[in-house]
């Protein structure tokens, strides 16, 4: 990355001093998108997720993020000018000190021309770290992230591994910043956020794109480790991972059917969203 968006300028990273950013141990707060087929789909819906994040902080979006089409100019102008022609992430990053709020934007590029996905179908394990459901306050990225670095370094030692969370109740609840879906049958099943489960902005596609394809959605707060031994299919989504489906829970081997066509109709769909952005 050559060029970056810091205060409402693109700057060269070369240039760009964050001395000041980091002298008084800011509070920082990161958020990231998905950008791609041209544009950055869901800018608006992560928006309205950062300001609400943000509020909870005590603080305001800045000027720029409430003029979303200058933002989203900027944006991809930073874009062009790092020649990130592809997909990619786009990183927002706050930092926060006293009354003031300071702002650095990054991206990076990804190989791919699509919405992510894992070619290769990952191994469920149940981490020891539970999750706490009554916690409200807990349910964004901001406030999970450092829970979900501890189940990281918990499943790191485990190759092509897929963490299933569970709350306190033993209930099955998330993956890491990631939801989780399953299917059985003709019925895909995800946890209600009742278990203290993390909503990505991705997750009402899914929904609305299951029922289109004529399938029974059902919330549950009850799924235990042992259900997913009786389940079909399973599959994580995330706006910023993509589809990743899980291959095998203990001697449990899975099919991915629907994640492939949850996976092929998301890519229209983002691809339709980018097109009203022009």
């Amino acid at each position: 990355m050559a060029y970056l968006l810091i205060n409402n300028r693109i700057l060269k990273e070369a240039e760009t001093n964050l001395t000041l950013f980091l002298l008084n141990t800011p509070d920082v707060y990161k958020h990231s998108i998905w950008f791609g087929f041209g544009g950055i789909p869901l800018l608006d819906e992560n928006l309205d997720i950062l300001e609400i994040e943000l509020k909870t902080l005590g603080r305001d979006l800045p000027n720029l993020f409430k003029n979303r089409r200058e933002l989203f100019r900027l944006l991809k102008r930073m874009l062009n000018k790092n020649r990130f022609f592809r997909t990619g992430q786009i990183t927002f990053q706050f930092f926060i000190i006293e009354e003031k709020i300071d702002y650095l934007i990054t991206c990076k590029a990804f190989e791919d021309f699509d919405f992510p996905s894992i070619k290769q179908g990952l191994l469920l394990q149940v981490p020891e770290l539970k999750l706490f459901s009554q916690s409200l306050a807990y349910n964004s990225r901001f406030t999970k992230a450092p829970f979900w670095e501890q189940v990281k370094a918990e499943c790191i030692k485990t190759p092509n591994a897929a963490a299933v969370i569970l709350n306190e109740k033993d209930f099955v609840c998330e993956g890491i910043a990631a939801n989780l879906f399953m299917v059985k049958e003709n019925v895909l099943f995800t946890p209600s956020i009742k278990t203290g489960c993390y909503r990505d902005v991705i997750h009402p596609e899914i929904i609305r794109l299951a029922n289109e394809i004529n399938m029974k959605v059902v919330e549950v707060d009850d799924v235990e480790t042992k259900h997913l031994l009786q389940m079909d299919e399973i599959f994580f989504a995330s706006e910023t991972k993509g589809i990743q489906w899980v291959l095998g829970f203990e001697n449990r081997r899975y099919v991915h059917e629907l994640s492939d066509r949850i996976y092929t109709a998301l890519n229209q769909f983002l691809e339709r969203k980018t097109e009203n952005q022009k």
